[in-house]
Order: structure tokens, then sequence, then C-alpha cells
């Protein structure tokens, strides 16, 4: 099983997205990196994961 994530499906104007992640703990630190360099999100709020864990895809 893999994992995605698209930004988009959180509500951002971004065309950010990752495929393929072999786990779900690999696909969060992509995706913490990425909010923080592009949208300037130094910290992930209990709000914030919970829309990016209800948008995360599994394949």
């Amino acid at each position: 099983m893999t994992y995605s994530f698209k930004c988009k499906d959180v509500g951002q104007k971004c065309d950010f997205e990752v495929k393929g992640a072999m786990s779900e703990d690999e696909l969060m630190a992509i995706i913490k990196a990425h909010a923080e360099k592009a949208h300037n999100i130094k910290e992930v709020t209990p709000e914030m994961m919970s829309m990016i864990q209800k948008a995360i895809k599994k394949e």
C-alpha cells in the first residue's frame, strides 16, 4: 500500500502533491517540510492534522 496527498484537498491554492509514499510517517514528513517551506507553516495544529489525515489517500 502507498499513500498520497494533494494540498488542494485541504483547501490550499497549491499544486503540490505526493504520490507513492511507503508509509504515513514518510508522507507526513514530506507534507510538514512542504508546509513549512511553501506556506510558512511552522507548526501543524491538531485541526490541520485532522484535515491532512482526512485528505490522505491509501492506494
